[in-house]
């Protein structure tokens, strides 16, 4: 929590060089403290229940992934904590009747959430790049195949991973208009036009059906008092230790 709070609060402090030093110090203290309780969860047990080490690695997904918005290089290395959060889920899917990290959310729903953050890790890395390229195109297609996955195949989506997904979508048709033809012809063909038409009826649509989920999202909390939508905030913002210690 120390190392998150240094690190956001940098340019506002007194010391912003010293902020800095010690909150990456903060994060890789915590970040070996992480690989004992794992060592040590293999002999005794990850804090009591299986489902404890994913929510730990989604928090930290989380945090992570706030840090490289704010403009840190990866601190930490997220693509090593999706790989263990997704371990985790492969091998509490053995037994989805009885596994503790299905006792509240369903194998879909906890499914959803690791893609979420897989999407909105690739729709970053795509902000990243300073050409609308190949590279740029490969993140975006890399976030929209995993958002088809959970749109096409859940009957029911977590609002939060909905958006995420529908925003993939979105950005991905900016660039799937172009019809298989001569690419040396510069003349704007028939076909091309439709392209461009049928891409931005697809972007029209999918964007409404966004802003109309997001919609619900906020109706379902303005009901609600301020500490109970404050809670709801602070809670899906994510740190590195406050979720499980």
């Amino acid at each position: 929590n120390r190392a998150m709070f240094l690190l956001t609060v940098r340019e506002d402090h007194a010391s912003p060089t010293r902020a800095e030093d010690q909150g990456l110090s903060d994060l890789m203290t915590c970040k070996d403290m992480d690989q004992e309780v794992v060592d040590n969860g293999d002999r005794d047990g990850f804090k009591g229940d299986d489902d404890v080490y994913f929510e730990l690695l989604m928090g930290r997904i989380t945090g992570v992934l706030r840090l490289l918005k704010t403009g840190y290089s990866d601190p930490w290395g997220i693509e090593e904590l999706f790989e263990g959060a997704r371990n985790a889920l492969v091998a509490a899917l053995q037994e989805p009747d009885h596994h503790a990290l299905f006792r509240d959310i369903q194998p879909a729903g906890q499914m959803q959430r690791l893609d979420s953050a897989l999407i909105e890790y690739y729709l970053w890395l795509a902000s990243c790049q300073t050409d609308d390229g190949g590279t740029r195109r490969e993140c975006v297609e890399l976030a929209a195949v995993i958002a088809i996955r959970m749109m096409f195949e859940d009957e029911y989506l977590i609002g939060d991973a909905a958006v995420l997904a529908l925003r993939a979508l979105i950005e991905h048709t900016r660039y799937d208009v172009v019809v298989d033809g001569d690419d040396d012809d510069d003349d704007t063909t028939e076909d091309e036009e439709d392209s461009d038409d049928s891409a931005d009826g697809i972007r029209t649509a999918l964007s409404q059906y966004r802003h109309g989920i997001e919609e619900a999202i906020a109706l379902s909390h303005a009901g609600k008092d301020l500490m109970s939508r404050e809670s709801y905030t602070a809670a899906n913002m994510g740190d590195f230790s406050m979720e499980t210690f």
